[in-house]
């Protein structure tokens, strides 16, 4: 063998193990790349879940301190309203009637337990319709509607 048909042979040998490294480098590369973009889209979704949750808490804050300003102005009203009504009197004849706003639903025992009324139209003894025997009475059904049975 000549010197020359060895250094042809290294040469494509060189060059056929430099492709298949390049295609293993590459493909490594590809790898890690896909794991990156798989962990930064598990960041980024991380990241906008947290987002959203300061976003969230950030609003429900916001609807908590208007309610309490909107209280604390309901009762400034008030206050002001009975005031008024309180020293009107003293500087002209103009009354105002003070206004109580009470924000507790008022409840009547005698409202809750009083029995169910009964507003059906009927003559003097005539049971009504929230009776328990309305309805039941064996005259007034018609025997045609229902077939008879016989075996």
């Amino acid at each position: 063998m000549n010197l020359e048909e060895f250094n042809i042979i290294i040469f494509i040998t060189g060059i056929i193990i430099g492709c298949v490294a390049t295609l293993f480098v590459k493909s490594l590369n590809t790898r890690q790349s896909k794991q990156t973009m798989s962990n930064s889209s598990v960041i980024t979704i991380k990241s906008l879940q947290q987002e959203l949750d300061s976003k969230q808490v950030i609003i429900d804050n916001f609807f908590t301190d208007s309610n309490e300003h909107l209280i604390a102005a309901e009762k400034r009203l008030a206050e002001l309203r009975n005031c008024l009504a309180s020293n009107a009197p003293q500087l002209s004849n103009v009354k105002i009637e003070s206004h109580q706003t009470t924000t507790s639903v008022l409840t009547d025992d005698s409202e809750i337990t009083e029995a169910p009324r009964d507003y059906a139209l009927k003559k003097d003894k005539e049971p009504g319709m929230l009776s328990e025997s309305f309805g039941l009475d064996d005259r007034n059904r018609d025997s045609d509607l229902e077939p008879k049975r016989t075996i």
